[in-house]
């Protein structure tokens, strides 16, 4: 199986304070991969590292076999557009309505013109699970499970080869999450996307996630499945095991 994502010996920290203490991790193409821990382990740190926001102190992470933050500036131009992200909160901007929020990367980076770029954001609207009719709404008009669905066609806008979602289900009920999560795995089903997601919910761990790393005291102290995980003879989720057990 071939590993779209390598991060290889990384190192991170926000001035004194290390956040990861030399760690690695792969991701596997097409796979649905988590990154677990407690609040504050840099479950987020660690992901901004492959999407070029934060630098790694040491260490290398592989994008497609070329090196994010060693390669020029035509290579991380081609590794940005081939990645889309999600984030936390969304991220819209409040004075477009949803048509342009979506159309916002094409108007940036392609020599489409404005009827494309609006026959493409519309596509995607309605991949995402969004009404035809929501396209002309803002961001102040959508509810909290509409805002992030808009966000994701923002991410698959440029038609990326991995999807990175922070947070995904975060401020969303128990049946939005679950639809978030079907949504998700149907994204990566139909388009053989990769998709790599910071999450603490229980319900995503079990069901969505193909394999993941849990991240604790700056290092790694898992990687793999759930099955791997557990028959392992330590199980830092085990508390989580046992709620879904009752």
């Amino acid at each position: 199986m071939k590993k779209i994502i390598r991060g290889e010996n990384i190192t991170t920290s926000y001035g004194e304070r290390v956040m990861h203490d030399n760690v690695s991790w792969s991701v596997n193409e097409a796979e649905i991969y988590g990154f677990l821990g407690g609040s504050g382990s840099g479950k987020t740190t660690l992901m901004k590292t492959m999407i070029y926001l934060k630098k790694p102190d040491e260490g290398d992470i592989y994008f497609d076999d070329k090196n994010m933050w060693k390669s020029d500036l035509a290579e991380q131009k081609e590794i940005k557009l081939s990645s889309g992200t999600m984030f936390q909160f969304g991220a819209l901007y409040s004075s477009m309505n949803i048509l342009d929020n979506v159309g916002v990367l094409l108007s940036e980076y392609s020599k489409f013109s404005k009827r494309q770029i609006d026959e493409i954001a519309m596509f995607w609207i309605q991949k995402v699970g969004l009404k035809k009719e929501s396209a002309s709404l803002y961001p102040s008009e959508l509810s909290g499970g509409m805002k992030k669905r808009a966000a994701l066609a923002r991410a698959l806008v440029l038609s990326p080869k991995v999807l990175f979602l922070d947070e995904p289900n975060s401020g969303l009920d128990p049946v939005s999450s679950r639809q978030m999560d079907a949504l998700v795995r149907d994204l990566r089903d139909s388009l053989g996307l990769t998709v790599v997601m910071v999450t603490h919910d229980a319900d995503s761990i079990f069901d969505i996630l193909d394999r993941f790393l849990i991240i604790e005291n700056k290092k790694i102290a898992f990687e793999g499945t759930l099955k791997e995980l557990e028959n392992a003879g330590r199980n830092p989720l085990e508390e989580l095991f046992k709620m879904r057990k009752k």
